[in-house]
């Protein structure tokens, strides 16, 4: 009978060193890095991406629907600027909070592709279906999140932003570490603080990406989504790390080993209490 023997092996760094900052994070690799692995991954990402996104919209223009009666009134008030009124203002607001708060399974899903593109693992669009593994806690996440950076934008709109940033690692701490949400957003938060430097100037350029990609009528997006997953993910591998299992099969007395590639299922030792 053959004993299959599972070996644990931690790629990046850990919550402990995140929450010190001792972290190496420098902006320009890790947009490098990004894009290396973007390139290596883009046929088999992007119709994940591409699911996402189209989800993510139709939610949102449901919810103007029901709210507004007409998706069209909320964008023809934007784009004209005539007769936008708190009404309008408010239905976009809350379309938007909850295409985010509802779309968080697939938004899971994608991010752990990205993850395992992090690590050198390949992926397939098939994967983002992972997601739905994590649908309580992730839409918990994601509601506490939207909700936090929500009050951030009605005190300053630059605090939202920032709010934005700092979370942003939050909702792959609940899935990856396996720790609570209100943990998770601690760490993040934390984690942000002590490389608040580098994480602003790596989120910058990802605003001007998507400035440069909405400027060609969108078709920039296509390289740029999947772009932004990536960069996220070596952000996290790079902070709080990840943890594989490889499995050892013996064959003919010849040990034959290969990767689980299922990174959103680590093994729960990395975690740090603050």
């Amino acid at each position: 009978m053959k004993e299959t023997i599972k070996k644990d092996f931690h790629v990046g760094g850990s919550i402990e060193k995140a929450m010190t900052g001792n972290v190496d994070l420098q902006p320009i690799a890790v947009l490098q890095e990004a894009f290396k692995i973007t390139a290596k991954n883009f046929t088999k990402f992007l119709p994940a991406v591409i699911c996402l996104f189209i989800a993510q919209t139709a939610l949102l223009l449901l919810s103007l629907k029901v709210q507004l009666g007409n998706p069209n009134v909320f964008f023809d008030a934007f784009i004209t600027g005539k007769g936008f009124t708190a009404e309008i203002l408010k239905a976009g607001f809350m379309a938007n909070f909850w295409s985010d708060v509802l779309i968080a399974p697939l938004y899971v899903g994608v991010s752990l592709m990205a993850l395992n593109h992090s690590v050198g693992l390949p992926t397939k669009p098939s994967q983002i279906v992972k997601g739905f593994s994590f649908t309580l806690v992730s839409i918990i996440t994601m509601l506490l999140i939207s909700s936090i950076q929500g009050i951030g934008s009605s005190i300053f709109p630059l605090i939202g932003l920032f709010l934005t940033m700092a979370l942003s690692m939050a909702i792959l701490l609940v899935c990856e570490k396996r720790i609570t949400p209100i943990k998770a957003i601690q760490y993040s938060f934390m984690a942000t603080i002590r490389k608040v430097m580098p994480m602003t100037a790596i989120y910058l350029i990802m605003m001007i990406f998507f400035f440069m990609s909405i400027a060609t009528a969108g078709i920039g997006l296509i390289w740029t989504l999947p772009f932004f997953f990536n960069v996220k993910a070596i952000i996290y591998r790079n902070m709080f790390g990840i943890t594989l299992q490889v499995t050892s099969v013996p064959n003919d007395d010849k040990p034959e080993s290969k990767s689980d590639t299922n990174v959103s299922e680590p093994i729960n030792n990395d975690t740090f209490n603050a």
